[in-house]
């Protein structure tokens, strides 16, 4: 059975589902996307690491991350819809 860390990777178009959730809980969900390097979409998608964090990561990988140094985490807003898929709505 997974664990609290545990990675599962999959299409972001498959999280939930789109079941309710039943439970008091927040699903939280972290979608982690990869590009190819001539790819162009790191500007739509505001990764952030904070510094603290990211200093823990070796530095050979980085250098891979395109991506925000931020001294505390702030929301994002998704920059692109997804047909069919209704963020925040029950």
């Amino acid at each position: 059975m997974p664990k609290r860390g545990d990675i599962s990777v999959r299409s972001a178009l498959t999280i939930h589902r789109g079941t309710a959730n039943q439970s008091q809980k927040s699903r939280l969900v972290l979608v982690l996307g990869v590009d190819a390097p001539d790819a162009q979409n790191a500007e739509r998608h505001d990764l952030q690491f904070t510094r603290a964090y990211y200093e823990t990561i070796p530095k050979e990988y980085q250098k891979h991350f395109a991506c925000r140094i931020v001294d505390e985490l702030k929301p994002i807003v998704q920059a692109h819809t997804i047909e069919g898929l209704v963020m925040g709505e029950a």
